[in-house]
């Protein structure tokens, strides 16, 4: 059997991992960007989902598995390009540190040196992502900034990082949600806001340079050109709202709700005058 119809078995048969796990989880990890939706989403990461966070490997197969994740030829691999192929293998790449760091915190097995590490790839892979495409018809998911907010979500709950990191996050969510290049569409801005959620809930920084990044939003150098504006404007109004009604809704720094408002107001005047 070729590895589409190894899986396509383990998913039917309940994802029960079989003896030779390890294996198969490095062949699945290097067949991780294929263009193939079913094999990449509904069975790959679907079946990683199940296996890292439900101890199906090892505490030292996983360390095993982590710098291959995040090498050149996986979360880095043609970092930069647009629309290109080369998207999907950093993006699910990417999408495997989130179950590892929920497999951390609830066993403890990563030094510190690992998660800074595993942060500071993150980091770099967000900082030079180009690629904004959300679903693609013919090839699925792309969604690389949506996976990266998840893995930004999870390293914002890791006590390992101090209030640097966290304001390095805030940084590289207000760089994606103010680019110009397209509007996001497939839920991008709600993706972004979980890790704000999670910086918040360390209550590490204060309120006055939340304050104050949120502003920032408002203070954006427009673009000269119609379209870039207008696509620029849509991400930054999208992200306040969603930060908006999530801030609200779980009741974490209620106090920035009028800081939201007033950024909101600033960035599109006629629809709340």
């Amino acid at each position: 059997m070729n590895l589409k119809e190894k899986l396509i078995v383990i998913k039917e048969n309940g994802y029960q991992a079989p003896p030779d796990t390890f294996q198969l989880i490095q062949e699945m990890i290097h067949n991780i960007g294929s263009v193939d939706a079913e094999l990449r989403d509904d069975l790959i990461y679907t079946i990683l989902s199940h296996w890292i966070p439900g101890n199906s490997l090892t505490a030292n197969e996983l360390e095993q598995l982590l710098p291959v994740i995040l090498d050149h030829n996986h979360l880095h691999f043609k970092l930069g390009e647009t629309n290109t192929d080369a998207v999907f293998t950093r993006s699910f790449s990417m999408l495997v540190i989130p179950l590892v760091l929920e497999r951390h915190r609830e066993s403890p097995f990563l030094s510190r040196e690992q998660i800074h590490l595993i942060k500071e790839k993150v980091f770099y892979n967000v900082q030079e992502e180009r690629d904004y495409r959300g679903y693609d018809e013919e090839k699925g998911w792309a969604h690389a900034i949506a996976h990266a907010a998840d893995a930004l979500d999870d390293l914002a709950q890791c006590s390992e990082l101090d209030n640097n990191d966290l304001i390095t996050i805030l940084h590289l969510v207000y760089e994606k949600m103010i680019i110009t290049d397209r509007i996001y569409s497939d839920g991008e801005d709600e993706r972004m806001v979980r890790p704000i959620i999670s910086v918040l809930n360390r209550k590490i920084l204060s309120q006055t340079y939340v304050e104050q990044w949120i502003q920032g939003f408002g203070d954006v150098e427009r673009n000269s050109e119609f379209l870039p504006a207008f696509r620029q404007k849509n991400n930054i109004k999208n992200f306040l709202k969603s930060l908006y009604f999530r801030v609200k809704f779980y009741k974490v720094d209620a106090d920035l709700c009028p800081t939201i408002e007033h950024t909101l107001y600033k960035v599109e005047k006629v629809y709340y005058s």
